[in-house]
């Protein structure tokens, strides 16, 4: 590992050692893995490497566990909208304590 640029990784290549290369995003990656290994129990993750160093096996299920990359998404976007929603009602609040001021005094003069 060390003769290709990788460093921290010679512990993991004990005994069989299989390696999985892998595009895209890392979680789902994780997930995958994590997934396939509770069937299989003779795969054990030894550990991982991500963006230039090399990951623990608790780090790499803490990865697993994240959720997905369109989930964090949706929920960064789902309260996104909910403060967008509230910063509207802030907005719009006086202008209808105006509309209901105004109306109240129109009925009053009517009296």
């Amino acid at each position: 590992a060390e003769q290709s640029g990788v460093e921290g990784l010679d512990d993991l290549f004990v005994g069989p050692t299989a390696i999985a290369f892998v595009e895209g995003e890392p979680v789902d990656a994780a997930k995958a893995i994590k997934e396939f290994a509770k069937g299989n129990q003779n795969l054990v993750v030894k550990g991982g490497y991500m963006d230039g160093r090399a990951l623990s096996v608790s780090e790499v299920d803490s990865i697993a566990d994240l959720d997905s990359r369109e989930v964090t998404l949706g929920r960064l976007a789902g309260a996104m909208k909910a403060k967008m929603n509230e910063t509207a009602a802030l907005f719009v609040a006086p202008a209808s304590q105006v509309a209901r001021m105004a109306a109240a005094l129109q009925e009053k003069k009517g009296e």
